[in-house]
């Protein structure tokens, strides 16, 4: 993998993972370990300039096909940070699609990494008044922003919130609390058919606090493919499948960073680069 070493992991999703190259170079990677396979993709021209600046990005295969089919989005902000926008690539088209922009608030931070949601691409960041989902359709090609309950907004804690399926497939999110609890957020809509937040499901981590020393818990990823996600503790990192509250530890205490799930399916005896299976967790420090 030393190829790679000088990029950084944006997203990694259906056996794929996208890397951003040098700032300077502005393009993308996309990886497959399995075929050992890559492919480089330029930025799209209206990032060619001192207005507009790479925010983002997200992957996947379409209707989880194999071989070089996918499509990458790929988010940017303005430089008064008031203005996110979209393209999608897909590589069917082999270009970038038309831009799609949406004005917001004053943005505050990079966003975590991408959810996959039913069939849109969803990033959560903070603006002046809290955080804010970014939604992208990739059927309809179009940007909303839905924002979380106030409540959640006035006690917010970036590191504590990450957007996830509900049970129903629809857009929902976790929240994390002290004392390894946590409650599960769902979209629905109420009886006048607008969308609203309620709560879903409240989740304690009792074995796991038996297993880890001091109280805090700073989410750093999500397994969409086990619905589970992946916790920094004063122990280390572990998986946490939230159906079962069972977990796994991943890695020894380290800094923050941001951890990508990596899964894939191939015929045996198929390795992936140096003999690993088909289950790993990639990160970034």
């Amino acid at each position: 993998m030393s190829p790679l070493e000088s990029y950084r992991i944006i997203d990694c999703r259906h056996g794929l993972v996208l890397f951003l190259a040098h700032r300077m170079m502005r393009r993308l990677v996309l990886w497959d370990p399995v075929a050992r396979e890559q492919r480089r993709l330029f930025f799209p021209p209206e990032l060619d300039n001192a207005q507009m600046f790479f925010f983002n990005g997200a992957v996947r295969r379409p209707a989880r096909r194999q071989g070089w089919h996918f499509q990458v989005a790929l988010i940017a902000r303005d430089a008064l940070c008031t203005r996110v926008s979209v393209w999608l690539y897909s590589s069917e088209t082999a270009v970038w699609g038309n831009i799609n922009s949406l004005q917001l608030q004053s943005i505050q931070s990079m966003p975590q990494p991408s959810t996959l949601v039913g069939n849109s691409f969803c990033w959560l960041f903070t603006v002046d008044h809290g955080c804010v989902i970014l939604e992208f359709d990739l059927d309809r090609q179009s940007l909303a922003v839905t924002e979380l309950p106030p409540h959640i907004d006035m006690e917010i804690d970036f590191h504590k919130l990450w957007i996830m399926p509900s049970q129903g497939g629809g857009l929902g999110f976790i929240h994390l609390s002290q004392h390894f609890h946590a409650q599960l957020w769902k979209r629905v809509p109420d009886s006048d058919g607008l969308a609203v937040w309620v709560p879903d499901r409240a989740v304690e981590f009792g074995e796991l606090r038996s297993s880890c020393k001091g109280d805090f818990l700073t989410l750093v990823g999500f397994d969409e493919e086990s619905n589970a996600i992946l916790v920094l503790t004063a122990s280390g990192v572990f998986m946490v499948y939230l159906q079962s509250t069972e977990f796994k530890k991943l890695s020894d205490p380290m800094s923050f960073c941001h951890h990508y799930p990596f899964a894939c399916f191939y015929p045996a005896g198929t390795g992936i680069i140096d003999g690993h299976d088909g289950n790993e967790v990639l990160n970034n420090m």
